[in-house]
Protein backbone atom coordinates (compact mmCIF):
# COMPACT_ATOMS: atom_id res chain seq x y z
CA UNK A 1 0.00 0.00 0.00
CA UNK A 2 1.48 3.17 -0.89
CA UNK A 3 1.08 5.75 1.92
CA UNK A 4 2.31 9.42 0.24
CA UNK A 5 0.27 12.23 -0.78
CA UNK A 6 0.94 15.01 -2.94
CA UNK A 7 -0.80 18.36 -0.71
CA UNK A 8 -1.07 21.88 -3.35
CA UNK A 9 0.30 24.05 -0.49
CA UNK A 10 -0.44 27.88 -0.48
CA UNK A 11 0.52 28.16 3.06
CA UNK A 12 -2.83 29.46 4.14
CA UNK A 13 -4.80 28.44 7.02
CA UNK A 14 -6.61 25.21 5.34
CA UNK A 15 -3.79 23.91 3.58
CA UNK A 16 -1.84 23.54 6.76
CA UNK A 17 -5.10 21.87 8.20
CA UNK A 18 -5.26 19.47 5.61
CA UNK A 19 -1.77 18.88 5.83
CA UNK A 20 -1.28 18.30 9.40
CA UNK A 21 -4.59 15.92 9.33
CA UNK A 22 -2.99 13.59 6.65
CA UNK A 23 0.55 14.05 8.67
CA UNK A 24 -1.39 12.60 11.62
CA UNK A 25 -2.26 9.44 9.98
CA UNK A 26 1.02 8.60 9.16
CA UNK A 27 0.99 9.40 5.48
CA UNK A 28 4.11 10.50 3.48
CA UNK A 29 3.05 14.04 2.70
CA UNK A 30 5.06 16.57 0.00
CA UNK A 31 3.80 19.54 -0.15
CA UNK A 32 4.06 21.76 -3.50
CA UNK A 33 3.63 25.15 -3.09
CA UNK A 34 3.40 27.55 -6.25
CA UNK A 35 4.85 30.99 -6.49
CA UNK A 36 2.98 33.28 -8.16
CA UNK A 37 4.65 35.98 -10.58
CA UNK A 38 4.13 38.82 -8.06
CA UNK A 39 6.87 37.56 -6.04
CA UNK A 40 10.53 39.43 -6.73
CA UNK A 41 12.24 36.94 -9.47
CA UNK A 42 15.62 36.47 -6.73
CA UNK A 43 13.15 35.90 -3.70
CA UNK A 44 14.57 32.87 -1.87
CA UNK A 45 11.65 30.14 -1.62
CA UNK A 46 12.62 29.05 1.59
CA UNK A 47 12.49 32.78 3.19
CA UNK A 48 9.07 32.90 2.13
CA UNK A 49 6.03 32.66 4.46
CA UNK A 50 4.72 29.43 2.94
CA UNK A 51 8.06 27.64 3.90
CA UNK A 52 8.46 29.38 7.54
CA UNK A 53 4.62 28.14 8.03
CA UNK A 54 5.02 25.07 6.85
CA UNK A 55 7.63 24.27 9.25
CA UNK A 56 4.94 24.29 12.48
CA UNK A 57 3.55 20.88 11.10
CA UNK A 58 6.97 19.44 9.57
CA UNK A 59 5.73 19.29 6.28
CA UNK A 60 8.31 19.24 3.55
CA UNK A 61 7.77 21.37 0.41
CA UNK A 62 8.83 21.87 -3.05
CA UNK A 63 8.47 25.08 -5.04
CA UNK A 64 7.13 25.59 -8.31
CA UNK A 65 7.97 29.25 -10.18
CA UNK A 66 4.70 29.65 -12.28
CA UNK A 67 5.69 31.38 -15.74
CA UNK A 68 4.83 32.67 -19.27
CA UNK A 69 2.39 29.40 -19.55
CA UNK A 70 0.46 30.63 -16.76
CA UNK A 71 0.34 34.18 -17.91
CA UNK A 72 -1.07 32.94 -21.21
CA UNK A 73 -4.11 30.75 -18.44
CA UNK A 74 -4.70 33.87 -17.06
CA UNK A 75 -4.91 35.96 -20.19
CA UNK A 76 -7.33 33.56 -21.63
CA UNK A 77 -8.70 31.27 -19.15
CA UNK A 78 -11.45 28.95 -20.69
CA UNK A 79 -14.23 29.57 -17.61
CA UNK A 80 -13.69 33.05 -17.83
CA UNK A 81 -12.30 35.81 -15.52
CA UNK A 82 -14.09 36.69 -12.29
CA UNK A 83 -14.88 40.43 -11.56
CA UNK A 84 -11.14 41.60 -12.15
CA UNK A 85 -8.25 39.51 -14.27
CA UNK A 86 -8.64 36.03 -11.44
CA UNK A 87 -8.89 32.64 -13.90
CA UNK A 88 -10.03 31.30 -10.63
CA UNK A 89 -11.75 28.00 -11.70
CA UNK A 90 -8.72 28.22 -14.50
CA UNK A 91 -6.22 28.47 -12.11
CA UNK A 92 -7.63 25.77 -9.87
CA UNK A 93 -7.79 23.42 -12.99
CA UNK A 94 -3.60 24.16 -13.73
CA UNK A 95 -2.51 24.00 -10.35
CA UNK A 96 -4.42 20.12 -10.38
CA UNK A 97 -3.01 18.96 -13.83
CA UNK A 98 0.80 19.97 -13.03
CA UNK A 99 -0.01 17.88 -9.85
CA UNK A 100 -1.60 15.03 -11.85
CA UNK A 101 1.47 14.88 -13.87
CA UNK A 102 4.00 14.80 -10.68
CA UNK A 103 1.99 11.40 -9.52
CA UNK A 104 4.21 9.09 -11.18
CA UNK A 105 7.70 10.86 -10.65
CA UNK A 106 6.65 11.07 -6.64
CA UNK A 107 5.27 7.76 -6.48
CA UNK A 108 2.13 8.98 -4.65
CA UNK A 109 -1.58 7.91 -4.37
CA UNK A 110 -3.64 10.84 -4.58
CA UNK A 111 -3.19 15.26 -4.69
CA UNK A 112 -4.60 16.88 -1.51
CA UNK A 113 -6.18 20.24 -1.21
CA UNK A 114 -7.15 22.64 1.49
CA UNK A 115 -10.32 23.32 -0.13
CA UNK A 116 -13.50 23.68 1.49
CA UNK A 117 -17.20 23.26 0.22
CA UNK A 118 -18.80 26.66 -0.23
CA UNK A 119 -16.10 28.62 0.90
CA UNK A 120 -14.92 30.57 -2.58
CA UNK A 121 -18.14 31.67 -4.52
CA UNK A 122 -16.10 30.74 -7.88
CA UNK A 123 -14.30 27.33 -7.37
CA UNK A 124 -15.34 26.23 -4.34
CA UNK A 125 -19.35 25.54 -4.95
CA UNK A 126 -20.10 21.55 -4.72
CA UNK A 127 -20.85 21.19 -8.89
CA UNK A 128 -17.90 23.49 -9.58
CA UNK A 129 -15.60 21.02 -7.54
CA UNK A 130 -16.62 18.49 -9.17
CA UNK A 131 -16.13 19.87 -12.82
CA UNK A 132 -12.83 20.76 -11.32
CA UNK A 133 -11.82 17.80 -10.68
CA UNK A 134 -13.03 15.94 -14.09
CA UNK A 135 -11.59 18.40 -15.78
CA UNK A 136 -7.94 17.97 -14.15
CA UNK A 137 -7.92 13.86 -14.72
CA UNK A 138 -7.61 13.70 -10.67
CA UNK A 139 -10.86 11.87 -10.94
CA UNK A 140 -11.16 9.82 -7.86
CA UNK A 141 -7.36 10.89 -6.80
CA UNK A 142 -8.54 14.35 -5.42
CA UNK A 143 -8.72 14.12 -1.49
CA UNK A 144 -10.26 17.58 0.64
CA UNK A 145 -9.57 16.29 4.10
CA UNK A 146 -11.28 19.23 5.29
CA UNK A 147 -14.67 18.27 4.06
CA UNK A 148 -13.80 14.76 2.38
CA UNK A 149 -17.00 13.83 4.48
CA UNK A 150 -19.23 15.77 2.91
CA UNK A 151 -18.10 14.52 -0.79
CA UNK A 152 -18.35 10.91 -2.35
CA UNK A 153 -15.09 8.85 -1.36
CA UNK A 154 -11.93 8.84 -2.85
CA UNK A 155 -9.60 5.82 -4.28
CA UNK A 156 -7.25 6.79 -1.09
CA UNK A 157 -9.99 6.50 1.27
CA UNK A 158 -11.91 2.98 -0.29
CA UNK A 159 -8.04 1.75 -0.64
CA UNK A 160 -7.39 2.25 3.31
CA UNK A 161 -4.63 4.32 2.43
CA UNK A 162 -6.19 7.30 4.16
CA UNK A 163 -8.77 6.79 7.26
CA UNK A 164 -12.17 8.69 5.98
CA UNK A 165 -13.56 8.49 9.80
CA UNK A 166 -10.07 11.02 10.71
CA UNK A 167 -11.09 13.49 8.29
CA UNK A 168 -13.56 16.08 8.37
CA UNK A 169 -16.91 17.55 7.20
CA UNK A 170 -16.42 21.43 7.00
CA UNK A 171 -18.93 23.66 5.14
CA UNK A 172 -19.15 27.08 4.16
CA UNK A 173 -17.33 30.49 4.13
CA UNK A 174 -16.73 30.68 8.41
CA UNK A 175 -13.67 29.56 9.69
CA UNK A 176 -14.46 29.29 13.18
CA UNK A 177 -13.99 25.51 13.37
CA UNK A 178 -10.57 26.40 11.60
CA UNK A 179 -9.52 28.63 13.77
CA UNK A 180 -10.17 26.42 17.04
CA UNK A 181 -8.45 22.94 15.06
CA UNK A 182 -5.22 25.26 14.85
CA UNK A 183 -5.22 26.27 18.29
CA UNK A 184 -5.43 22.36 19.06
CA UNK A 185 -3.18 21.47 16.45
CA UNK A 186 -0.63 24.44 17.85
CA UNK A 187 -0.54 26.51 15.02
CA UNK A 188 -0.48 29.70 16.08
CA UNK A 189 0.93 31.31 12.65
CA UNK A 190 -0.62 31.66 9.36
CA UNK A 191 -1.59 33.79 6.48
CA UNK A 192 -4.60 35.96 6.52
CA UNK A 193 -7.27 34.60 3.90
CA UNK A 194 -8.41 38.32 3.48
CA UNK A 195 -5.55 39.55 1.77
CA UNK A 196 -7.08 37.55 -1.20
CA UNK A 197 -5.14 37.00 -4.99
CA UNK A 198 -4.03 39.69 -6.34
CA UNK A 199 -5.45 38.98 -9.92
CA UNK A 200 -8.85 40.33 -7.81
CA UNK A 201 -6.93 43.69 -7.17
CA UNK A 202 -8.65 46.71 -9.16
CA UNK A 203 -5.17 48.29 -9.81
CA UNK A 204 -3.32 45.09 -10.08
CA UNK A 205 -5.80 44.03 -12.60
CA UNK A 206 -5.66 47.19 -14.55
CA UNK A 207 -2.02 46.63 -14.84
CA UNK A 208 -2.24 42.76 -15.72
CA UNK A 209 -4.61 43.99 -18.77
CA UNK A 210 -2.53 46.99 -19.94
CA UNK A 211 1.09 44.50 -19.95
CA UNK A 212 -0.69 41.80 -22.34
CA UNK A 213 -2.39 44.64 -24.32
CA UNK A 214 0.30 47.01 -24.85
CA UNK A 215 3.49 44.66 -24.48
CA UNK A 216 2.66 41.03 -26.22
CA UNK A 217 6.63 40.38 -25.67
CA UNK A 218 6.41 41.07 -21.69
CA UNK A 219 8.86 38.92 -19.74
CA UNK A 220 8.20 37.84 -16.00
CA UNK A 221 10.04 40.64 -14.52
CA UNK A 222 7.78 42.84 -16.15
CA UNK A 223 4.71 41.10 -14.60
CA UNK A 224 6.35 41.39 -10.78
CA UNK A 225 7.31 44.69 -11.71
CA UNK A 226 3.01 45.62 -11.68
CA UNK A 227 3.44 45.39 -7.77
CA UNK A 228 5.96 48.11 -7.43
CA UNK A 229 5.32 51.95 -8.19
CA UNK A 230 3.39 54.11 -9.64
CA UNK A 231 2.56 53.05 -13.17
CA UNK A 232 2.21 55.78 -16.42
CA UNK A 233 1.19 54.83 -19.64
CA UNK A 234 2.62 57.17 -22.16
CA UNK A 235 1.91 55.86 -25.18
CA UNK A 236 0.75 52.61 -26.68
CA UNK A 237 4.05 51.24 -26.94
CA UNK A 238 5.62 53.01 -23.91
CA UNK A 239 4.76 52.60 -20.13
CA UNK A 240 7.26 54.04 -17.24
CA UNK A 241 7.11 53.06 -13.69
CA UNK A 242 8.32 55.73 -10.67
CA UNK A 243 8.83 54.35 -7.57
CA UNK A 244 6.69 55.66 -4.44
CA UNK A 245 9.63 55.63 -1.83
CA UNK A 246 13.13 54.24 -1.25
CA UNK A 247 12.20 50.49 -1.12
CA UNK A 248 10.92 50.61 -4.44
CA UNK A 249 13.83 52.80 -5.84
CA UNK A 250 16.02 50.36 -4.73
CA UNK A 251 13.99 47.02 -6.47
CA UNK A 252 13.68 49.25 -9.63
CA UNK A 253 17.70 49.97 -9.31
CA UNK A 254 17.78 46.29 -8.94
CA UNK A 255 16.73 45.62 -12.59
CA UNK A 256 18.03 48.55 -14.05
CA UNK A 257 19.54 46.15 -16.69
CA UNK A 258 16.52 44.95 -18.37
CA UNK A 259 14.79 48.46 -18.65
CA UNK A 260 14.84 49.71 -21.96
CA UNK A 261 15.04 53.39 -20.66
CA UNK A 262 16.12 53.98 -16.70
CA UNK A 263 16.07 57.31 -15.09
CA UNK A 264 17.18 58.49 -12.06
CA UNK A 265 17.86 62.03 -10.33
CA UNK A 266 20.77 63.69 -9.37
CA UNK A 267 18.61 65.18 -5.98
CA UNK A 268 16.52 63.05 -3.58
CA UNK A 269 13.42 61.27 -5.55
CA UNK A 270 12.21 58.27 -7.28
CA UNK A 271 13.83 56.50 -10.25
CA UNK A 272 11.41 55.76 -13.57
CA UNK A 273 11.58 52.41 -15.15
CA UNK A 274 10.41 52.28 -18.72
CA UNK A 275 9.00 49.74 -21.01
CA UNK A 276 9.20 50.28 -24.71
CA UNK A 277 10.02 53.28 -27.04
CA UNK A 278 10.07 56.68 -25.98
CA UNK A 279 9.34 59.27 -28.85
CA UNK A 280 8.35 63.13 -29.50
CA UNK A 281 8.64 64.60 -25.54
CA UNK A 282 8.41 61.37 -23.63
CA UNK A 283 11.68 62.24 -22.07
CA UNK A 284 10.89 65.22 -20.68
CA UNK A 285 7.71 64.14 -19.36
CA UNK A 286 9.30 61.60 -16.80
CA UNK A 287 12.06 64.07 -15.88
CA UNK A 288 8.77 66.46 -15.05
CA UNK A 289 7.24 63.51 -13.17
CA UNK A 290 10.47 62.98 -11.44
CA UNK A 291 10.38 66.30 -10.05
CA UNK A 292 7.03 66.37 -9.09
CA UNK A 293 7.35 63.04 -7.03
CA UNK A 294 11.32 63.76 -5.56
CA UNK A 295 12.51 67.15 -4.55
CA UNK A 296 14.53 69.04 -6.88
CA UNK A 297 17.54 71.54 -5.56
CA UNK A 298 17.90 74.39 -6.97
CA UNK A 299 21.24 73.94 -7.36
CA UNK A 300 20.55 70.76 -8.95
CA UNK A 301 17.57 70.30 -11.36
CA UNK A 302 19.88 66.92 -13.01
CA UNK A 303 18.36 63.56 -14.13
CA UNK A 304 20.76 60.88 -15.70
CA UNK A 305 19.14 58.42 -18.58
CA UNK A 306 21.38 54.99 -17.66
CA UNK A 307 19.79 53.35 -20.47
CA UNK A 308 20.30 52.87 -23.44
CA UNK A 309 23.00 54.98 -23.35
CA UNK A 310 24.09 57.30 -20.43
CA UNK A 311 22.67 61.52 -20.68
CA UNK A 312 22.23 63.98 -18.78
CA UNK A 313 18.86 65.61 -18.31
CA UNK A 314 18.37 68.89 -17.60
CA UNK A 315 14.57 69.33 -15.84
CA UNK A 316 12.19 71.17 -17.93
CA UNK A 317 11.00 74.39 -17.12
CA UNK A 318 6.68 73.84 -16.91
CA UNK A 319 5.75 71.46 -13.68
CA UNK A 320 3.86 68.23 -15.51
CA UNK A 321 0.41 68.91 -14.19
CA UNK A 322 -1.64 66.37 -11.63
CA UNK A 323 -4.45 65.90 -14.10
CA UNK A 324 -2.22 64.68 -16.70
CA UNK A 325 -0.77 62.07 -14.03
CA UNK A 326 -4.37 60.96 -12.87
CA UNK A 327 -5.34 60.45 -16.83
CA UNK A 328 -2.01 58.95 -17.64
CA UNK A 329 -1.95 56.38 -14.18
CA UNK A 330 -2.42 52.73 -14.85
Amino acid sequence: MNRRGILLYSGGLDSLLAGKLLLDQGIDVVGYHFILPFVAPDADPETLAPSILAKQIGLSLKHIRLGKDYMAMVQNPPHGHGKRMNPCIDCKIYFLRYAAQLLDEEDASFVATGEVIGQRPMSQMRHMMRHIEKESGLEGKLLRPLCARRLPLTDAEKEGIVDREKLLDIAGRGRFRQIELARQFGITEYQSPAGGCLFTDVKISERVRDLLSHHPDYSMLDVYLLTVGRHFRLSSSAKCIIARNEKENNELLKYKSEADFFFAPQFKGPCAFVRGTLDGDAINIIAAAIARYGKPDENNKLIVQHKPEKAIISLPDNRISEEYLKKTMI
